[in-house]
């Protein structure tokens, strides 16, 4: 499988990555176009596209971080999922960067997210205890409740604020609704 940096809407896979990322994520947790220009702007935020045969497999997204990496989004084609390839791409990026590798899923409710907290166990991913609700990309929207999943072990509480310094500060610094992101809860 082929790997590629997708750097803006000029790449030949950016309409596929669009319309997987609009299918594969409600809209309180999609970037506009505008904010997804803007990320590419900065120098932390990388799109990383996969593909096989010349199709296009899927995607992780991701901001670097001096500590840590934070994956924003990540998905695989519906027609490629079940084969292998999101745990094959996940394993590849933890092992890439002696990092801790950070993400975020919805809290199990049903057997759907409780299929997908196995998938990043089995990836090696740990359930941190801190409540935590991300911040909406758009208006008209609230935070939402999400679990923080990292490689390597469970952060500190100290880790954990500066992620949400971090996730305030950078990662939602351009575009967000005002007011729209919370202090962290650490106890």
């Amino acid at each position: 499988m082929e790997h590629f940096e997708i750097e803006g809407p000029g790449h030949r896979f950016y309409t596929a990555f669009r319309g997987l990322y609009a299918a594969s994520f409600p809209l309180f947790e999609q970037r506009t176009e505008e904010q997804q220009l803007r990320a590419f702007a900065g120098n932390r935020y990388r799109l990383v596209g996969y593909g096989t045969d010349g199709a296009f497999v899927g995607f992780l997204s991701y901001w670097e971080f001096e500590d840590y990496r934070y994956i924003e989004h990540f998905a695989i084609s519906p027609a490629r999922r079940g084969q292998g390839y999101g745990g094959g791409i996940l394993r590849d990026f933890v092992r890439s960067s002696a990092k801790i590798v950070l993400l975020e899923i919805d809290p199990v409710v049903d057997a759907v997210s409780g299929a997908r907290l196995r998938f990043y166990r089995g990836c090696g991913f740990y359930e941190n205890p801190y409540p935590h609700r991300h911040p909406p990309y758009r208006e008209g929207y609230g935070a939402h409740p999400l679990v923080v999943l990292t490689t390597q072990r469970e952060l500190t509480g100290g880790e954990y604020a500066a992620f949400c310094r971090d996730l305030a500060g950078v990662v939602m610094a351009d575009g967000r609704p005002a007011g729209a992101v919370p202090a962290p809860e650490t106890e």
